[in-house]
């Protein structure tokens, strides 16, 4: 399995079970423009197991706009589409997590969720 390092700012607030056992963001990226002039983005899926890693950093340190570095491997999810047609997406499976830019000022996620 490889290992993968993507940087990144998170596109929106990360999306975390109530009892924190997964976390669910993506981060995105600007790489230069296209022929249009217009910004050309890359982006990854993300997704932590580590209850206390979404509990302790991801629900209280990161938001949307905020910049991470990802380490972790790539893997394919199988999921049915609303249409119910079957489909695959890959997804990063976070083994590390830095926070580079944290959320500051702000309500942790699970706070918001419960008002």
């Amino acid at each position: 399995m490889q290992t993968m390092v993507f940087t990144g700012r998170l596109a929106a607030d990360p999306q975390i079970s109530p009892d924190f056992a997964k976390a669910v963001f993506r981060l995105i990226e600007k790489r230069g423009v296209d022929a249009g002039g217009k910004d050309r983005l890359v982006g990854v899926n993300c997704v932590s197991w580590s209850k206390g890693l979404n509990e302790k950093v991801i629900a209280r340190g990161l938001a949307q706009g905020c910049e991470a570095v990802v380490v972790g491997a790539f893997i394919d999810t199988k999921y049915t589409a609303k249409d119910g047609a079957e489909r695959i997406a890959k997804e990063l499976v976070v083994n590390r997590l830095t926070v580079l830019d944290w959320a500051e000022d702000r309500e942790p996620v699970a706070d918001r969720a419960a008002a």
